[in-house]
């Protein structure tokens, strides 16, 4: 756990004191940080949310599984209430205030890129580079919560652009591809500064995976493969074999085998409690039919099975936020598949699945399970039917990232399908706009060029 020093610390919070809903900093006469140290206070404290999994902004938490995962369809409803949120309905004034506490951590990082940027210690680098990158990765997330999934043929509203402190600034959404571009350019400048100390944790390779997701998210089809093929190749990291599955998965603190960064790595956060209790809930209503049947007729040679869940349906699986190279290889396989290079794309799959099903034997194009009906997923990101290799690309995707928050935007990606369950005698329905959280109301009141998501009026 980083110490963070009591001075420091005390000068980030004078600094942090500010009015606004576009992140001002007024000082108001007090003495703000000045050496690298006092800056890097800034850093180390959002860094240390991270490690001890109390951030749901950067990496994620369990509080962000539990809200995606009760969103989406891979749990079954109770029979009674219960703790678990049922549908994302029930969260609308919830995401408002994320919407609000995301920019917490855009503000303290745009503090440490105008006040260090330009210094050339090790120190001033290294929290410049990790400002840059959180900062590019909560813009992503603010992108797959707060805007309609991409469409490359509309001008959909994106995220404000906000780089410094003005107390009278109204800033605008923009378009969805400027956001992509600022994003992308964020990441890109912190990849400038070489990161490697581990300190900062946002190191080359784990910046390059987030480039990925990005130009995953938006289509951007060449830039994922070349992105994917660079980690591959020369990131070090290999595909976590089926001997290996279970204690990589379920690893209480460490980031094993094929992880390349994760939340909660220790408990400096205090909260290894409430966690506890949270895997407790999360297990609360059984995974889906649906889900199972993906396992096929003999489940148990399927790593990913007994790891999941027990016989009851129930949740056992750690429900930790990370990023893995398994999902590497599956945005390369759907990259590739979008490209029209299907036999790349199933050799990724291939690749995985010998990784994860003891005896299988490698999937063909002629071997291909037929497109099921009744399917939540029916088109596929731009709209088109599904097909049989898109279909086996979604169902390993579906398996692997089963309780780490995946499913609800895989969803959103590929067509916004609708449905209903029924709790407690009242009938719940996930519309299509659901999908895209509204952004706070605070915000739209204070500035007219913020424009909300359709569905919203308040």
């Amino acid at each position: 756990m980083r110490k963070i020093d009591t001075l420091a610390l005390a000068l980030t919070i004078l600094v942090l004191c500010g009015c606004g809903n576009w992140l001002s900093v007024q000082p108001q006469g007090e003495v703000i940080p000045k050496t690298d140290e006092e800056f890097a206070a800034i850093i180390h404290n959002r860094l240390r949310d991270i490690e001890g999994g109390e951030d749901e902004f950067v990496i994620g938490n369990m509080d962000v599984i539990a809200r995606t995962e009760g969103y989406a369809d891979n749990l079954d409803a109770n029979i009674k209430a219960g703790t678990l949120i049922l549908y994302s309905g029930e969260d609308i004034n919830t995401m408002q205030s994320k919407y609000e506490d995301a920019w917490k951590i855009v503000r303290d990082c745009n503090i440490v890129i105008e006040n260090l940027n330009g210094r050339d210690t090790d120190i001033a680098r290294g929290c410049v580079s990790a400002a840059y990158a959180m900062k590019g990765i909560v813009y992503y997330n603010l992108i797959r919560n707060y805007c309609q999934p991409w469409d490359e043929a509309e001008d959909l509203p994106g995220i404000p652009e906000v780089d410094n402190f003005d107390i009278n600034a109204k800033p605008s959404r923009g378009t969805l591809k400027e956001t992509y571009s600022y994003t992308m350019g964020l990441l890109d400048k912190a990849l400038s500064y070489n990161p490697e100390d581990k300190t900062y944790i946002f190191t080359t390779y784990i910046i390059k995976a987030y480039e990925m997701k990005l130009a995953f998210w938006f289509e951007d089809w060449d830039k994922v493969i070349s992105l994917g093929t660079d980690i591959m190749k020369n990131s070090g990291y290999e595909l976590t074999t089926a001997a290996d599955y279970a204690d990589m998965i379920n690893s209480k603190y460490e980031a094993k085998g094929e992880v390349l960064v994760r939340s909660h790595i220790n408990n400096s956060s205090e909260l290894d409690w409430y966690f506890s209790y949270t895997k407790g809930f999360l297990a609360s209503r059984p995974v889906c039919s649906s889900l199972v049947k993906l396992f096929g007729p003999e489940p148990e040679k399927d790593v990913r099975f007994a790891a999941s869940f027990n016989s009851k349906r129930l949740n056992v699986k750690v429900p930790e936020c990370r990023v893995r190279l398994s999902e590497v290889v599956l945005m390369l396989a759907e990259a590739n598949y979008h490209k029209g290079n299907n036999d790349s794309a199933l050799g990724y799959v291939n690749d995985l699945r010998r990784q994860r099903i003891t005896g299988v034997e490698d999937l063909t194009l002629a071997t291909l399970e037929p497109v099921r009906e009744g399917d939540r997923i029916i088109v596929d990101c731009r709209g088109k039917a599904v097909t049989p290799l898109l279909q086996a690309i979604f169902d390993e995707r579906r398996k692997e990232f089963y309780m780490e928050g995946d499913r609800w935007f895989e969803l959103k990606r590929n067509g916004c399908p609708e449905w209903w369950v029924i709790s407690n005698g009242l009938k719940y329905t996930t519309k299509k706009y659901l999908y895209t959280s509204p952004i706070s109301k605070g915000d739209v009141d204070f500035n007219p060029d913020i424009v909300q998501n359709p569905g919203y009026i308040f």
